[in-house]
């Protein structure tokens, strides 16, 4: 399955196409526990190589995205309009510094 974020509908995950928005990470689960009705973001990280199955939602702003991807402590989210990841490393430091 490549990197992006499809809905379960009755058993075939159908990419999902949004033009605008964010996909957030709420927490790792795998295709096998994704309900029909729900989203997976499926999602290599490009400096590990490691691959992430994600239960995941859509949210159509960018500061409301990153606090539920900071609240969920993702790496990442998902800028759908720019195609790219928005990272949330500072966050990372922050929570982890000594």
């Amino acid at each position: 399955m490549n990197d992006g974020t499809y809905l379960n509908v009755n058993g075939t995950f159908v990419l999902a196409q949004p033009k605008t928005g964010y996909w957030v990470g709420l927490y790792a689960t795998t295709l096998d526990d994704t309900l029909d009705g729900q989203y997976v973001g499926v999602w290599t990280n490009p400096e590990s190589g490691v691959t992430y199955y994600d239960r995941s939602v859509w949210v159509a702003d960018l500061d409301n995205a990153i606090a539920l991807g900071k609240s969920h402590e993702q790496l990442a989210i998902w800028d759908i309009e720019n195609e790219k990841e928005v990272w949330l490393k500072e966050f990372f430091a922050e929570q982890f510094a000594e």
